[in-house]
């Protein structure tokens, strides 16, 4: 009898052994496998503007001042009209009043800047972000008079604090 028992327990140290070799390595490639090991990241680019008929930004050139949260970016006219810009809305919906509106000529780029579009923090220079922009904008008849009727334009920037 004793030695049925000790074929039984040299069986399951080997057993035991290399199961916990297999469980290491299944465990380190999971790791692997979903990229814990490798660092982040930012998804950059302007994403969710429509194409054509509205304000959108020209060759995602953009971006935000971490220390002063001011947005800056080239945007092109593709509404067929010339327009003009006063306001804009950051991710939490506030409507922030630019200084100066903006007129972009039909089929034009323009530079608009939006004061405070995202909240100030010298901490978060080089972190990622992803923001919703709305810009809302009238268009201009042939006499340089405002229709009245605010436009909206919006979608997503990503990128990296400067």
């Amino acid at each position: 009898m004793v030695t049925k028992t000790r074929k039984a327990q040299s069986a399951t140290e080997y057993l035991m052994t290399y199961g916990w070799a297999i469980l290491a390595i299944a465990i380190v490639g999971a790791l692997l496998y979903t990229q814990v090991f490798q660092t982040k990241k930012c998804a950059e680019g302007a994403i969710g503007f429509p194409i054509t008929g509205a304000v959108v930004p020209d060759g995602n050139e953009y971006s935000i001042v971490s220390s002063s949260g001011d947005l800056t970016m080239l945007l092109k006219n593709t509404v067929g009209k010339d327009i003009n810009i006063s306001y804009a809305k950051n991710n939490k919906g506030t409507l922030i009043a630019l200084t100066t509106s903006i007129r972009v000529n039909d089929s034009k780029t323009g530079t608009l800047v939006v004061p405070g579009f995202k909240s100030a923090d010298a901490d978060s220079v080089g972190k990622c972000y992803s923001d919703t922009l709305t810009i809302i904008y009238q268009t201009l008849d042939s006499s340089d008079v405002l229709s009245g009727v605010n436009v909206t334009s919006s979608g997503t920037l990503n990128g990296k604090l400067m």
